[in-house]
């Protein structure tokens, strides 16, 4: 799941995967905006065919907490 989701950060805010790790975030991601975090949310989405809350959705704040959150889904 990491590298799906390290995957999809690279995509989303166009910085090289392997850059991506368990303690990214927005404070590691320069263009990790507001408006970049719900594209974030809608690509996430997509990737692992869920729907987020609104609670989840300010939960997703790096990539261990986004992790937490799709365990809960039910995604591996």
């Amino acid at each position: 799941m990491q590298s799906r989701i390290a995957a999809v950060l690279a995509r989303t805010f166009k910085v090289p995967a392997d850059s991506v790790n368990a303690e990214s975030g927005p404070h590691s991601i320069p263009a990790w905006d507001s408006a970049g975090h719900m594209n974030l949310v809608l690509e996430l989405e997509k990737e692992f065919g869920v729907t987020f809350s609104d609670e989840d959705v300010v939960e997703l704040i790096g990539v261990a907490p986004i992790t937490t959150v799709l365990r809960r889904y039910g995604s591996k």
